[in-house]
C-alpha cells in the first residue's frame, strides 16, 4: 500500500497540479519572470539558475554523458505521468487532449517551481507543515532505502529526479505536503481515489492564486494538467480575463502540432 502510494505522488510530482485552460491576459507587466504564482514572481535568473545548478551537479557526478542519461530517465518518467493522467481522464470520460511538451530542462524545473507553490498554499491552508523532525525522519527512511548512505541517497535524487543535494529538504517537503493533503482529505482512500481528491483540491487552490507564465515557456492545461507550447504575450489561469470563445479558440489552437510526448 505505502509503496503504491510513494509511486503515486511521484508522477504527480512529475507534473503540476495546475489552473483551467491558461488564457490571455493584457500588458506584460512582468519583466524578466518566468511566471507569477499568486503575485509572486518566478523570475528568469531563478529559473536559470536552478536548471544551472541541477545540470553542474550532474556533470560533477555523472559526466557528461551521465548527464544526458540522466535527462532521458527524467524525460521517462514525465512520459508516465503524462500517460498516468490521461488514463485517468479517459477513464473518467474527459476530453484527452495529444501533444505535449514536459522534457525540456526549463519547462521542468518551472513546472516543479510552480507546483511546490502550490502544493504549499494549500497544505498550509489544510494546516499541514512539516517540521525539522519530520524532514529528517524521511530523510532517514529514504536513505535506508537507497543503501543506507547519505552519498547514496544524494546520488539516487540526483538521477531521478534531478535534484541536487542542496534542494532534497526542499522536495521532502513537498512530498511530506502531498502525503498530508491525502490524509486529510480522503483518509483510508485507495491511492488512485486519493490522488483524484488531492487533485481537485490542488486545482482548486491554483485557481484562487492565479498563475500566469511566459510564452517562453509554455502554458497549462487544466484538464490534463500539463504544460503545453503557448504563444500569447502572457498566459493566465484566470478565464475571466477573455471571453470562452476567444479561449477555445486558443485551446484548439494549442492542442494541434505539439510533439506528442
Amino acid at each position: 500500500m505505502h509503496r503504491r502510494r510513494r509511486t503515486s505522488l511521484a508522477l504527480m510530482a512529475a507534473t503540476l497540479l495546475a489552473a483551467p485552460l491558461l488564457t490571455a491576459c493584457g500588458d506584460d507587466a512582468r519583466p524578466g519572470a518566468a511566471a507569477v504564482v499568486g503575485g509572486e514572481r518566478i523570475t528568469v535568473a531563478q529559473l536559470e539558475a536552478q536548471v544551472g545548478q541541477t545540470r553542474d551537479a550532474q556533470v560533477a557526478v555523472f559526466g557528461e554523458q551521465g548527464y544526458a542519461d540522466a535527462l532521458d530517465q527524467q524525460c521517462s518518467a514525465a512520459r508516465q505521468a503524462e500517460l498516468h493522467q490521461r488514463d485517468e481522464a479517459a477513464a473518467q470520460g474527459e476530453k484527452v487532449v495529444a501533444g505535449r511538451e514536459t522534457c525540456a530542462p526549463d519547462r521542468a524545473t518551472l513546472a516543479g517551481m510552480i507546483s511546490e507553490r502550490v502544493v504549499k498554499a494549500a497544505a498550509d491552508e489544510a494546516g499541514v507543515r512539516p517540521t525539522r523532525k519530520d524532514l529528517r525522519e524521511r530523510r532517514v527512511q529514504l536513505q535506508e532505502q537507497t543503501g543506507g548512505t547519505a552519498e547514496q541517497l544524494e546520488e539516487a535524487y540526483l538521477r531521478t529526479y534531478g535534484i541536487p543535494a542542496s534542494r532534497i529538504d526542499d522536495h521532502l517537503g513537498y512530498q511530506y505536503r502531498l502525503d498530508g493533503l491525502r490524509q486529510k482529505y480522503a483518509p483510508g482512500s485507495s491511492p488512485e481515489q486519493a490522488d483524484q481528491r488531492v487533485r481537485q483540491e490542488l486545482v482548486r487552490t491554483a485557481e484562487r492564486l492565479g498563475v500566469d507564465i511566459s510564452p517562453r515557456y509554455g502554458s497549462w492545461d487544466g484538464e490534463q494538467l500539463l504544460m503545453v507550447a503557448g504563444s500569447d504575450p502572457w498566459l493566465s489561469s484566470d478565464p475571466r480575463r477573455l471571453g470562452e470563445e476567444k479561449a477555445e479558440a486558443r485551446s484548439q489552437s494549442q492542442a494541434g502540432g505539439l510533439p506528442a510526448l
